[in-house]
């Protein structure tokens, strides 16, 4: 659907961007970003610098399809991954910049 309405059009940026669920387009290409400037309609291009005026933008709700087109999921930020044989090491210790009291402990091995 074609859509001027900034706050819906805003509204399906934040779904393209975090859901995937819908593409927002133009016909110079797909939008990451809107505003309305002096009355006036305008989008970022992926890939452009700058802002241009447009009359409208289309929106398409693409459901779950759009999600399987092949990306692979990845665990959230933050979650630590365990080893399979015991806790998850910092990542100090995987860098080799361990505490002075990791490198006194490691010295009784």
């Amino acid at each position: 659907m074609q859509s001027t309405n900034i706050r819906q059009i805003k509204a399906a940026l934040r779904d393209q961007a975090f859901l995937g669920t819908t593409r927002v387009s133009c016909p110079m290409g797909p939008v990451v970003a809107v505003r309305r400037w002096k009355g006036q309609l305008r989008v970022m291009i992926r890939g452009w610098g700058r802002w241009y005026p447009v009359e409208s933008v289309r929106i398409e709700r693409t459901g779950q399809e759009l999600l399987q087109e092949g990306l692979t999921w990845f665990p959230p930020a933050g979650v630590l991954a365990r080893a399979p044989t015991g806790p998850a090491r910092g990542a100090a210790e995987y860098c080799g910049r361990a505490s002075h009291a990791d490198q006194s402990d490691r010295s009784d091995l």
